[in-house]
């Protein structure tokens, strides 16, 4: 058992691609959950954070930050080992600012005035303990500078605004430190507006210092936001031009006023929902909420009403060509996104603020969820004034987008971390005649033989008890399959005729339920022997395989298992094999998933020198929930529409739809209300990710045979109120879109939630092909 241990602690390295160290030695730290307070996200019970290796940062400084949309949609988006520190948001509003302080990780909200600052940019090392512009590298400064002199809301005021000014004070204070990127984020008139002088002098700054700019202006709806909010972006760097966001939606499927706000509990005029204080309306005269009464449901608009029962500076404007102000004290429509939300949203005169069919102005919580921020978000200052912070805000939902877009430039996926290349101590050997053969035991689906193949090898032979399974193994994989028990009396000389005399390894992935930290039962689980048959099924073999390949739940090595892992090591050891242990993640290899799994590889003791380990392809740059599921059609419940095999979306129940509307993304069970909780989860405080909601920014927890239900896991799509489809579940598992599943719903699950991820059998099988004599 030496061998086992020694490989990890001194090779592990170069296995996980880490650093330094090991994986048991690897310092982990919890990834911060979008939605929320760094204090709350301290209190949660260490088994609901997701754990990450420890993060090199990007650094941002914010210099119009106002209640922190932007700082906060950074400060909450991470890259696996890349993470953002915000250091600190600048603004002149007072009240803005306790609101960020109260959200944003860190909280380090400093009031001041940028045009003061671009006078003395130096001040700010004064304001800000810790920023050291040459050590604090890659650093990125973000300048949304105030638009309402831009706005085309002020089209009949010639009047200059002295605030259009601020951004090339911002471009000045730029010019002075040379961030490694700049953010930008304002209203379209910027770029062609009026006054689009001060954009242009800005740029002129930025680009006299050597930056490189792209800009555009993007609808965010398109990426999520459940509004049409039409704004400039303008991203400027150093090295190299950066990106712009791609968008998450088309513009026809993108979230609608529905799919944001109708699970919110009803609630009048003047009153707040007495679970969620944020979620409170405005009081109307008698008069207005007349008006509001009789203007129709989802959509209806002052025009609705009669000539007498309108305003008459409104109809007034009618007499011409095209009627003015039409979305004045109008209802948003429920199937569309909102308008855009601005500082004046807590009245309806002065917009389409009005809720679709409640006889009412949209709430404080509404407007916040309807430009994009998480429903944890805290609000300070004044009831109008909360509204304001909101409708100024950039969408936090959105500037993660530009977040990640802003790692993904400093850590693309084109530049992952290199990997050790080794000196081979063997020859080359000549092109193989036949390929090296595989036999798969407790194949399931094939997920390991799918990528042993992809490797090189041919699968000689599979079982499994698993009848559908096998189907599916058959299907896409191999006919050699049987649906057989590895107890079978016959199972070693069928094994021995489909390898005949030549060379292979055998792997298996024996049922890891009994050892499972979800078992909570009785800890005698007879599965768990299998672990130990599957050696002695290799020693009955007249022919051994040059390695054995064992995959299996990390708790194998707990208290429940470790016994059975040792017995198993102790009689591989007996066969003639020498062992080598790696604690992988399926994270390095390609998939979007955190699957920690226990892999022992068992090769015969004179080959063992050759062999060099998994080699991780992922370095720093894991992928993301949202990457695995970019391309997907939209999830037909007509199987007949699918353009894709198992890609049916599940059928929920109101009552759950409505919680699980509650939760944002990264959250669980603990996001819904109170009184829409299931008693068996209110008297306990376990399962926290049941009703958890997947991240598109993120990776998944690892996928399990429950995934089609969230009441069982983190397994609701990102956006949608749903749980995942099984093709989504399969893409985050690494399979390809062409492997269909055969069975019904619980075996297909069962088949996904167990397979080995295949990219991370491919790298098992690459390590071993090379010492498998052809």
């Amino acid at each position: 058992m030496d061998d086992i241990r020694d490989f990890e602690a001194k090779d592990g390295a170069d296995h996980v691609g880490l650093g330094t160290k090991s994986v048991d030695d690897l310092h982990e730290e919890s990834m911060m959950l979008p939605g929320l307070s760094e204090a709350a996200f301290r209190q949660l019970p260490s088994a609901y954070r997701k754990k990450m290796p420890t993060a090199k940062s990007i650094y941002v400084l914010d210099f119009f930050a106002g209640c922190g949309g932007m700082s906060y949609g950074f400060a909450t988006t991470r890259q696996s080992h890349v993470d953002i520190k915000v250091l600190g948001g600048f603004d002149i509003n007072k009240v803005a600012l306790k609101t960020y302080e109260r959200n944003v990780p860190g909280g380090n909200a400093i009031e001041a005035n940028v045009s003061d600052l671009a006078e003395s940019p130096e001040r700010i090392k004064e304001l800000i303990p810790g920023f050291e512009p040459a050590t604090c590298r890659p650093l990125v400064f973000i300048g949304c500078a105030p638009c309402q002199g831009f706005s085309a809301q002020r089209k009949k005021d010639p009047r200059n605004d002295p605030r259009n000014s601020l951004m090339v004070a911002f471009a000045k204070i730029c010019e002075h430190f040379k961030p490694d990127a700049v953010v930008q984020e304002n209203v379209p008139e910027i770029i062609t507006g009026r006054y689009s002088q001060y954009h242009e002098e800005a740029l002129s700054i930025l680009h006299g210092s050597g930056y490189q700019t792209d800009q555009a202006v993007l609808d965010l709806s398109m990426f999520g936001v459940p509004q049409r909010r039409r704004r400039a972006i303008i991203l400027s760097t150093l090295n190299g031009k950066i990106d712009l966001p791609k968008p998450i939606f088309s513009k026809e499927a993108a979230p609608t006023v529905r799919d944001a706000i109708s699970h919110l509990a009803p609630i009048q005029a003047g009153e707040a929902d007495p679970s969620d204080p944020f979620h409170r309306a405005p009081m109307h005269t008698a008069r207005i909420l007349d008006r509001i009464s009789r203007t129709p449901a989802d959509g209806g608009d002052r025009r609705d009403l009669s000539k007498h029962d309108q305003l008459d500076c409104h109809s007034n404007l009618d007499t011409g060509k095209t009627p003015g102000f039409t979305d004045v004290y109008g209802r948003l429509r429920w199937d569309t996104p909102s308008v855009t939300i601005t500082a004046k949203s807590s009245t309806p005169s002065c917009g389409r603020f009005l809720h679709p069919e409640q006889h009412r102005n949209i709430s404080v919580r509404e407007a916040a969820i309807l430009q994009g921020f998480p429903q944890t978000y805290q609000f300070e200052g004044a009831f109008v004034n909360q509204y304001r912070q909101i409708g100024e805000a950039v969408p936090p939902l959105f500037a993660r987008s530009i977040a990640w877009t802003v790692l993904d430039h400093f850590f693309p996926k084109a530049e992952q971390a290199e990997q050790k290349k080794r000196v081979p101590t063997k020859p080359k050997s000549k092109p193989r005649a036949q390929k090296p053969l595989v036999v798969d035991g407790f194949c399931g689906a094939g997920g390991i033989a799918l990528g042993f193949k992809a490797s090189g090898f041919e699968t000689a032979f599979a079982f499994d008890t698993d009848a559908s399974a096998v189907e599916t193994f058959a299907k896409n994989v191999s006919g050699n399959v049987r649906c057989v028990s590895i107890a079978d009396q016959g199972l070693e000389a069928e094994i021995a005729s489909k390898v005949s005399d030549r060379p292979f390894v055998i792997v298996g992935g024996p049922p890891c339920q009994g050892f499972s930290q979800q078992r909570r039962g009785d800890p005698i689980d007879k599965r768990n022997n299998l672990v130990v048959e599957f050696a002695e099924l290799v020693s009955k073999l007249p022919k051994r395989p040059q390695a054995v390949v064992l995959e299996n739940v990390t708790y194998l090595d707990s208290p429940r298992g470790r016994h059975i892992f040792e017995a198993y090591s102790s009689r591989m050891e007996q066969l003639g094999y020498k062992l080598f242990r790696h604690n992988l993640n399926s994270a390095d290899f390609g998939v979007a998933q955190l699957r920690r799994r226990i892999v022992s590889v068992a090769v015969r003791a004179e080959l063992a020198n050759l062999y060099q380990g998994p080699q991780p392809i992922s370095g720093v740059r894991w992928p993301t929930v949202g990457e695995a599921f970019t391309g997907l059609p939209t999830a037909q419940e007509n199987t007949s529409l699918n353009i894709l095999k198992n890609h049916v979306p599940s059928r929920e129940g109101p009552l759950n739809k409505r919680r699980v509307a509650y939760v944002d993304m990264g959250m669980g069970r603990m996001s819904v209300p109170e009184a829409l909780q299931l008693n068996c989860h209110s008297k306990y405080g376990g399962h926290l990710d049941v009703y958890g909601r997947l991240d598109w920014f993120a990776q998944a927890r690892t996928i399990t045979g429950g995934f089609d239900s969230f009441t069982r896991g983190e397994y609701a799509h990102p956006f949608e109120h749903r749980s995942i489809t099984p093709r989504e579940a399969a893409r985050l598992q690494g399979f390809p879109d062409n492997f269909e599943f055969i069975g019904n719903r619980s075996a297909i699950r069962h088949q996904i939630g167990n397979a080995v991820p295949p990219p991370m059998a491919e790298a098992i099988g690459k390590a071993l092909i090379d010492i498998v004599k052809a």
